[in-house]
C-alpha cells in the first residue's frame, strides 16, 4: 500500500537565503516577514518544496 505524499515547503529570506523567518504582521497586500539572521522585513520571500526521504 503506498501512502500519497504531502508536499512540504518552506520560506526563505530573500537576501540571506535564511530559513529563520517570523510572521511580523498582516498588510491589507499580504503578510509581512522578518529575518532574525540579516534584520530583513518585507512581504516578499522566497518558497521552495521540501522532498520528504522515505
Amino acid at each position: 500500500m503506498s501512502r500519497k505524499r504531502t508536499p512540504r515547503s518552506a520560506l526563505f529570506c530573500p537576501q540571506c537565503g535564511s530559513a529563520d523567518l517570523y510572521y511580523e504582521a498582516a498588510l491589507i497586500t499580504g503578510y509581512k516577514y522578518h529575518c532574525k539572521k540579516c534584520g530583513y522585513i518585507g512581504a516578499f520571500v522566497i518558497e521552495k518544496d521540501l522532498e520528504r526521504e522515505g
